[in-house]
């Protein structure tokens, strides 16, 4: 069922894009894809799958046969697990085999005998890639469902060990006062220069000099001015 109404609504998309009535093509697609699907299934599944299953070895044909006598005497059997192989090789030859005679026939009826040979080769291609096909997303959808069920573990990374941490007593350093710098001296030091202790120690002198000059000059002065 579920193949006519596919072919049907693929054929009216096609008759509205290129502007066609998109019903007659629906319909006559439904109708001829119903049929092909039909011969088909019915040429696979009650006349291939069955020769196939009872006369051909492989793992897939002992699989269906195990199922079909599990069905018939209700006892379970150990069933052979399935390889990726396995399931993509899974209804090819049955497809195949029974797309050559769908096509065959059909492709008789339609054209007459010169169409036998080319439904055949037609009918077994086509089948049998589609099968394939089938199972290859068969097989995509197992693993995706494979990996959203049990997804891989995120690995652990082993913490570090806890280093003991020894408390000690807040440690402040002590910093000595810095002895006061002249006017000159942090005039200097803006621009960058630096002199030494020696040069230091001739201007402290210097200066001490002219203080006690001045002194003296003051003292000399306040003296006349009593006198007078």
């Amino acid at each position: 069922m579920r193949v006519p109404v596919v072919c049907g609504l693929t054929s009216g998309m096609y008759g509205v894009l290129k502007s066609r009535p998109p019903g007659p093509l629906f319909l006559f697609s439904a109708v001829n894809s119903g049929i092909a699907s039909a011969t088909f299934f019915s040429i696979r599944e009650y006349l291939i799958g069955p020769v196939l299953v009872l006369s051909l070895p492989g793992k897939q044909y002992e699989l269906r046969r195990q199922k079909i006598k599990e069905a018939a005497e209700g006892a379970s059997t150990d069933i052979p697990q399935l390889t990726w192989g396995d399931i993509r090789s899974r209804k090819v030859l049955d497809s195949s085999i029974s797309g050559a005679l769908a096509g065959g026939v059909l492709n008789t009826w339609k054209r007459g005998r010169s169409g036998t040979v080319p439904g055949l080769a037609t009918g077994a291609v086509m089948c049998g890639l589609l099968q394939w096909a089938f199972n290859e997303f068969d097989i995509q959808r197992i693993t995706y469902i494979s990996r959203a069920a049990h997804p891989r573990p995120i690995p652990s990374i082993p913490a570090a060990p806890a280093l003991p941490i020894e408390t000690r007593p807040p440690y402040f350093p002590v910093t000595a006062p810095e002895p006061p710098r002249s006017l000159t001296d942090r005039f200097f030091s803006m621009f960058g220069y630096k002199i030494s202790d020696e040069e230091y120690l001739d201007r402290i002198k210097a200066q001490r000099d002219n203080h006690l000059r001045r002194i003296e000059q003051l003292e000399r002065e306040r003296e006349e001015k009593r006198e007078t």
